[in-house]
């Protein structure tokens, strides 16, 4: 009984030990973690998990402190342990999809990424990620549009954050040790804190090698860098961190953020200024603000921020300079732009194309580099394009910068093969392939030995012919419109016209033989006037029922051949990926009789947009004063909704009578109604099932305006304003 005691006993105290010794790792780990110094704290996790492989505290931070390493490879099976726990977050969920992502473990990545949307359906900005494993294979090809090449002033350590400065001339941030300085060490990385670089070209043009950027106040004791210069008002922003001489300020999260600084050369004293100082009212010692971008004319400011009120980790703002110089509120740059992951490094170039970063839209992996083109719709900007490999891989690709002539710039990339953890590229960007086919409107085929002219403007840019497959290709500058005419003999000349972008683009000309009688069909937004693509244009010779299909080219038309006197109808109509929306259908006829070959005729459909449930006004019906019937010039108007709803058949509406306030609303309503039933009436006696139509009569009580004649709120109004509200509507239940 004692020996069985004793060695109870000395299992009790070894089990003590390890416990003891495992709490010290974990302590020890934990308070290297809070202070970022994630190689330290890996050493000790790395001993505390020896002794409990389960520790959940332990597993995470290992994970965490991977990750903000930018090491995926190793954060990948840690993230794999906490992701398939019955108990895992849905952000670990996220960051194992993203781990396995930047890994290339792509059938993966899309498991993960939809266990993670079961637990959060709201981010839709995963939807993006999915469909960017999808186009992997696409984004990886080289399209041959940019030559790159990895800077020789690039050291072992991080560069990045390039900046044009003035005669070939860039400013880049870099961690690398400073000469002549004492070492001041960043725990995160393990080296320097950065600072900001000048690079000047050599005698060849080529940046070889740098210095630290000259100035009394800048490159301090911690961070400094990236920065943005406005050749125009001379200005320099810094992104620096929140210190003063050697005290830097934390939040509350113990963590010291990023505010924007700014500096002004002084071009008589040949020298940066002295006072560097907060550029911005919305620095804060909480969030931070950095990586400016400036535009052309340095009157906007652009930037990221991970303040409060975002979309995500970190999103995109920008702010406008007032007639002061001091600079407004930051205006969000919404939800095209800005997704649940994080938006960084800003650029717009000289043609006001946005230039970004992001690990939240469609891409490879890491940061990938996404332009986006200014709008005049509510969001403000296009959908952000991906610029595709050799500017994005699966690693870390961001802080794309271009000249004034969009043809040389630099962008900064971790990916394997460099010099160091970040470094800087120099990309120039060639021409874009333009390919096209020509071929026979009628029959689909390719034309051999037709001419193609390729003109840029008014200026002729080159000739070429097409080869047996009916193929040609030209050569084609970005952000360029060209038009491409082809000609053939027997054939009459066609042209089409194309605005490049950043990647290869493909045309289609048809064209349709001479001597015969030719229809062309061009359909129209109703609203915008602008071409529609790929509608579907039928044609119907109405004696024989014989039905031709095609769909419109980029420039909104098809070609067909005609039968000579003959009467066609002529639909258009086209669908759209919202099932509440569509473009109605609409169609109009044309004839052949008494036209001799050769002739061309001309049709132009014009689609509208409709949205399920939105009231649409019918113009110009009146009634007469208390009455409710029909009069002959409202009875036009609603002929046209008659067509809208043959021209549709499975289409269901809601027709609705509105008044204005006078008179009392008990009156108003049974007013409406009698009108509303009038219409639908009138509209059935034209051949329209009365099942496909609703009645409604609303009175006074959707007044489009102010002008209420009843209760406390009586507002005087026009004759004019009181006819707004007196209107007849239409409102789709069903297409």
């Amino acid at each position: 009984m004692r020996l069985k005691f004793i060695s109870v006993l000395a299992v009790a105290l070894l089990l003590a030990n390890i416990t003891q010794g495992q709490k010290a790792y974990i302590t020890m780990g934990d308070a290297y973690f809070k202070q970022f110094d994630f190689k330290k704290a890996l050493q000790s996790y790395a001993r505390a998990i020896k002794k409990d492989s389960n520790n959940t505290h332990v597993i995470q931070n290992i994970a965490d402190s991977y990750r903000l390493m930018n090491d995926w490879q190793n954060a990948e099976p840690w993230y794999a342990k906490l992701a398939n726990s019955s108990t895992a977050s849905p952000l670990n969920k996220m960051y194992y999809a993203e781990a396995l992502r930047s890994n290339q473990k792509y059938s993966e990545a899309k498991v993960a990424y939809k266990n993670y949307m079961v637990s959060v359906p709201s981010d839709a900005s995963v939807k993006d990620r999915l469909a960017g494993i999808d186009k992997v294979s696409e984004l990886s090809k080289d399209n041959g549009l940019y030559t790159i090449e990895d800077l020789e002033l690039n050291s072992p350590l991080s560069d990045f954050g390039p900046s044009f400065y003035t005669n070939g001339e860039i400013f880049f941030a870099s961690n690398r040790q400073p000469a002549g300085k004492v070492r001041v060490t960043d725990n995160w990385t393990g080296a320097s804190f950065l600072q900001v670089y000048e690079a000047k070209p050599d005698a060849n043009g080529n940046l070889t090698s740098a210095e630290q950027m000259k100035g009394r106040t800048i490159n301090g004791k911690y961070h400094e860098g990236p920065v943005a210069y406005n050749d125009k008002l001379q200005e320099l922003y810094v992104t620096r961190s929140n210190y003063k001489k050697a005290r830097a300020f934390t939040s509350s999260d113990k963590t010291v953020k990023l505010k924007l600084y700014r500096m002004v050369y002084l071009p008589n004293e040949n020298r940066w200024g002295d006072q560097l100082i907060e550029a911005v009212p919305f620095n804060d010692r909480e969030y931070s603000v950095g990586h400016a971008a400036l535009s052309p004319d340095g009157q906007t400011l652009y930037f990221c921020s991970d303040k409060p009120g975002g979309y995500g980790g970190v999103d995109l703002y920008k702010s406008r300079r007032d007639q002061s110089g001091n600079w407004g509120a930051p205006i969000n740059l919404g939800p095209k732009i800005n997704t649940s992951g994080d938006e960084m490094f800003p650029f717009i170039s000289n043609d006001s194309v946005l230039y970004f970063a992001s690990n939240g839209h469609l891409g490879l992996g890491g940061l990938d580099v996404f332009s986006a083109n200014p709008t005049n719709t509510k969001e403000g900007w296009s959908t952000p394009e991906n610029l595709g490999y050799p500017i994005n891989t699966n690693k870390d690709d961001f802080a794309y910068i271009i000249d004034k002539d969009n043809k040389v710039g630099y962008f900064t990339s971790n990916r394997d093969g460099g010099k160091g953890d970040d470094d800087i590229y120099k990309f120039i960007k060639k021409g874009v392939n333009i390919c096209g086919l020509v071929y026979d409107a009628k029959t689909n085929d390719p034309i051999e030995g037709a001419k193609v002219v390729m003109y840029e403007v008014k200026d002729e840019r080159g000739t070429k012919m097409t080869n047996k497959d009916g193929n040609f290709c030209f050569s084609a500058t970005p952000k360029r419109v060209y038009k491409f005419v082809a000609t053939k003999a027997g054939y009459l000349p066609n042209e089409v016209t194309v605005e490049t972008d950043d990647k290869p683009a493909n045309v289609k000309i048809p064209l349709v033989k001479e001597g015969g009688i030719n229809l062309e069909v061009l359909v129209l937004d109703k609203k915008t006037r602008e071409p529609i693509d790929m509608a579907t244009v039928k044609l119907i010779n109405t004696a024989t029922n014989k039905e031709e299909k095609q769909q419109t080219n980029p420039d909104g038309k098809v070609f067909y051949s005609l039968e000579p006197n003959a009467t066609y109808r002529i639909e258009g109509s086209k669908d759209l990926p919202d099932p509440e929306m569509k473009y109605l259908t609409v169609s109009t006829t044309t004839s052949t009789v008494g036209k001799t070959p050769p002739a061309t005729l001309y049709v132009t459909l014009e689609l509208e947009k409709v949205k399920k449930g939105v009231a649409i006004k019918i113009e110009n019906i009146y009634y007469d004063l208390d009455k409710w019937f029909i009069r002959p010039d409202a009875a036009k108007e609603l002929d046209k909704l008659v067509k809208v709803l043959q021209d549709n058949p499975t289409m269901e509406i809601e027709l609705s009578s509105h008044t204005d306030c006078r008179a009392t609303i008990k009156y108003n309503a049974t007013l409406s109604a009698k009108r509303a039933e009038a219409a639908v009436q009138y509209i059935a006696s034209r051949g329209v099932s009365l099942s496909r139509m609703v009645a409604a009569g609303y009175g006074e009580s959707r007044l489009v305006n102010k002008c209420a004649c009843e209760g406390t709120n009586i507002v005087p109004c026009t004759e004019e304003q009181h006819q707004e509200n007196r209107r007849t509507e239409f409102k789709i239940l069903k297409f």
